[in-house]
């Protein structure tokens, strides 16, 4: 432990004695004629309002600027055009600008090449963030149908019955990610599985993955990255937008946003939706419903402001009702469960939060700000499978503050503060009762340091007392460097990540099975009486940017590692009627390579190619296996074409999913065993979406999901005895439905001066 402090310390003090220079805003300058020709334009003339800080593009349109801290306000100039102004966002470090050829500049328009989903090259922690363009790809109803056109995250059914979808990222379950809602922590606890589909994929304005070790700024439960979403602004979004979605299963959607601007400073916005899911189908012919009927209301209201005076913030809060009843084909609900012979399975969640983000920027302080974020949740769930119950209830209050500056100049920034996090959670499940209150004050301090655009890196230490497990400290470091005409960029990172397992909660697709829950516990003063999970993760990023055929491409390589120290094993091999829960004893990892080509073919068709290797193993009760029903192999391509009228849109993905470990059964009796792996299989899914309107715009789009039709054959061990003892749901390695067409449309008023 010491030999690793002592070396991150050796980081920061080698990279602080580097000599500074400041931070620059760099691109080209283009002149756009009658015909929409573009050229480049040399001498034209850029400087910052109200300074003498200023240049002129060289001979091929080109400048390089340097950024400053009273203001973000740049004027243009060029002889025979008149000056104009326009804010710019400081923390893009490349531009480009198009100026109009009329004697009379009247527009000026800031391009950034932001395909639908993108790298950031500037930034030591290696991010891709996903647009509203990569969304609209496929039928993203919720976040955890978000990634379908991802290679970085896997979407796969957490059971056969209940629906319900989980995510994997890094070979690790989507709990060891932090999941946040505006860089504030969001689903955690109860929510850590149902609560993917609390956000609507309409409500989503982008999503910013970031893998590997997060920042200290963020917390300390970050095992595998971080999966920010970033939700409508009422500031920002269109005045109306309305969707609607209707698939073959019956299952049919509503979305209407609405935002408008009250005044100067204030600005309100509505987010809502209603889904409903009414149809019973059984195409399997097993007797259990392939998707669970249901349905959610979800409202959001939100209030923005910002003054000229530096202060800035938002209020808002958000009520989700989701029911879902699932099961064998004749369960009545509203018949007594023990009064009849069939199986039936209910999710019913209740979820309400409030929030605020205020910030107050410091305007006689260069690049020194100041903000703190609230938020507090309360949490119900009330299940039951077959004729065992499951009842939770969550209470989640979070504080950050954060105040950032400068050390000298802004080569040399910093980010300090405090945080707290109460959580308090009760359970109840098969004769089990567990409630436990975590309290964890903690502090953190976060230094960066940027030569040009070259080099950079980020070094974070954050200390937190936790009740349960006491002192603590979370050690991070990013570094990023760029070559070869900044084309080429190389990131590393290292960390360490601390959480408490949610043993129920996260493993609620055992609860659809006859296992019983078998509990070992190495401390008894303990949540759960089990360790907390605590893990290192390591990572290297290669980023490539060349031309090809005359086109932009992009070349990425990621190799990552996480390493417990201790984990929570969740063993169903040893004894296919068990589900053990113990400490670690022994070793468990994780590694991931990824490679990733995107390319643009020829104009507006974009291709990206993906390939991923994943080894995670798990020391067990009997030996160390690889984890089971998570697949060592995935391929991946995108396809997306608009047309020049921008009018319609294809989008077609294809991915290969190799062979999974499947669990244990060799105990059980003939007929109710299982293979001891699955086989590969490919999923198609396509899209056509026809666009008209430009002030007011109107989408129609058709889509298939699955359209090889995969099916998981017999995906429920004893489908006909769910009663008995040898019933298992939750061995899912493939589709359970089949081929799924879908339909939609949406509507959009856009702001005034869009």
């Amino acid at each position: 432990m010491m030999w690793r402090l002592r070396a991150y310390y050796i980081f920061i003090f080698f990279f602080i004695s580097i000599l500074s220079q400041a931070q620059t805003i760099s691109g080209r300058v283009f002149e756009v004629s009658e015909k929409k020709d573009t050229t480049a334009l040399p001498g034209a003339n850029l400087y910052w309002l109200g300074t003498t800080i200023g240049v002129s593009t060289d001979v091929k349109g080109n400048y390089k600027l340097n950024k400053v801290n009273q203001n973000n306000v740049l004027v243009i100039s060029f002889i025979g055009l008149q000056n104009d102004t326009l804010s710019i966002d400081t923390t893009k470090l490349i531009a480009n600008f198009y100026l109009s050829n009329a004697k009379t500049l009247q527009e000026v328009e800031v391009v950034y090449r932001n395909p639908t989903s993108q790298f950031s090259f500037l930034n030591p922690i290696k991010i891709e963030t996903l647009g509203q363009g990569e969304l609209a790809k496929a039928a993203c109803c919720n976040l955890s149908e978000s990634f379908e056109t991802n290679p970085s995250v896997d979407v796969n059914y957490a059971d056969a019955i209940t629906g319900t979808k989980q995510i994997q990222m890094l070979g690790l379950a989507g709990h060891y990610a932090l999941i946040t809602k505006e860089n504030m922590p969001y689903l955690r606890g109860l929510a850590t599985i149902y609560g993917l589909s609390f956000i609507p994929g309409t409500w989503i304005q982008s999503i910013q993955l970031g893998k590997g070790a997060g920042s200290v700024i963020n917390g300390y439960e970050s095992f595998t990255g971080q999966i920010n979403t970033e939700l409508q602004k009422p500031d920002q979004e269109e005045r109306l937008f309305f969707n609607a979605y209707v698939n073959a299963n019956g299952r049919n959607e509503y979305n209407l946003n609405l935002a408008t601007k009250l005044n100067k400073i204030w600005s309100s916005g509505l987010l809502g939706h209603f889904s409903l899911n009414p149809l019973k189908q059984d195409f399997n012919g097993d007797g259990f419903l392939d998707i669970p009927t249901g349905k959610q209301y979800n409202f959001m209201p939100r209030l923005n402001y910002e003054t000229k005076k530096g202060y800035e913030g938002q209020f808002g809060g958000n009520y989700v009702l989701d029911e879902r009843v699932g099961g064998q084909m004749m369960f009545d609900r509203s018949m007594e469960r023990a009064l009849q012979p069939y199986y039936g399975i209910g999710i019913n969640s209740e979820k309400w939060d409030v929030f605020t983000k205020n910030g107050f920027v410091f305007r006689d302080k260069i690049e020194t700000s100041m903000g703190l974020q609230l938020s507090f949740l309360k949490h119900k769930q009330n299940n039951y499978y077959g004729l065992n119950n499951y009842k939770g209830e969550q209470q989640t209050f979070y504080a950050n503050y954060i105040f950032q500056g400068i050390l000298g100049n802004s080569d040399h920034k910093f980010r300090t503060g405090a945080s707290y996090m109460w959580d308090s959670i009760s359970e109840t499940y098969k004769g089990y009762k567990f409630k436990r209150a975590e309290s964890v004050p903690g502090v953190f301090y976060e230094y960066t340091y940027t030569y040009m655009t070259k080099f950079n890196v980020v070094a974070g230490l954050r200390a937190d007392y936790h009740n349960y497990y006491g002192l603590f400290f979370t050690p991070r470091l990013h570094m990023r460097y760029a070559f070869n005409d900044e084309k080429s960029v190389v990131r590393v990172s290292g960390g360490r990540a601390l959480r408490t397992a949610n043993i129920l909660a996260e493993n609620s697709a055992f609860m659809a099975t006859s296992r019983d829950l078998i509990l070992t516990p190495s401390n008894f003063s303990m949540p759960y009486g089990l360790n907390p999970e605590v893990a290192w993760n390591y990572g290297i990023n290669y980023l490539q940017k060349f031309r090809l055929n005359y086109r932009d491409a992009q070349f990425v390589l990621d190799v990552y590692r996480t390493d417990f120290k201790d984990q929570v094993v969740v063993d169903i091999d040893k004894d296919p009627q068990q589900v053990l829960f113990y400490n670690l004893k022994g070793r468990s990892f994780s590694n991931t390579l990824q490679t990733e080509f995107s390319w643009e073919v020829r104009k507006r068709l974009d291709m990206r190619i993906a390939y991923r290797y994943i080894d995670t193993r798990t020391q067990y009760s009997d030996a160390l296996l690889p984890k089971y029903l998570l697949g060592k192999h995935r391929a991946f391509i995108n396809l997306s074409y608009q047309t020049k009228n921008k009018h319609w849109q294809f989008d077609h993905t294809t991915q290969w999913n190799g062979s999974k470990r499947l669990p244990n059964t060799s105990a059980n009796p003939a007929g109710y065993t299982r293979a001891n792996s699955s086989p590969w299989y490919f999923i198609l899914n396509g899209q056509i979406t026809y666009k008209t309107g430009f002030k007011k715009q109107f989408d129609i789009y058709l889509g298939v999901e699955n359209a090889l039709n995969q099916r998981q054959l017999n995906p429920i061990v004893s489908a006909d005895n769910p009663f008995g003892k040898y019933f298992d749901a939750s061995m899912i390695w493939g589709p359970i439905y089949g081929r799924m067409f879908y339909a939609g449309i949406r509507f959009k008023i856009k702001r005034k001066g869009e």
